[in-house]
């Protein structure tokens, strides 16, 4: 007669278990959720596009850098057409 009780109460105990584990798991994603926003508060939105454009535009040649060139943007590892055109870009 015992043993039923006994097994209710391990059923009970683990799916507590499994719910809390749940919640804590939803509580430290929206706490990263929510430093991550805080951190990229002040970030512009597209400006890896904006590199990738630029970027693309010197490849093929086109000296049409978006919003002041990829170098006021802070794009790293970027050459510039010229050191293109003369084989300085490694």
């Amino acid at each position: 007669m015992f043993d039923v009780f006994r097994f209710a109460w391990f059923a009970v105990r683990t799916f507590a278990g499994f719910v809390l584990l749940v919640l804590t798991l939803y509580a430290a994603m929206w706490v990263l959720v929510k430093i991550h926003s805080i951190a990229t508060s002040n970030v512009d939105p597209d400006a890896a596009l904006r590199c990738v454009k630029s970027y693309n535009a010197q490849a093929i040649g086109q000296d049409r850098p978006a919003n002041g060139g990829s170098r006021a943007l802070g794009c790293v590892n970027q050459k510039t057409t010229d050191e293109y055109a003369h084989g300085q870009a490694r």
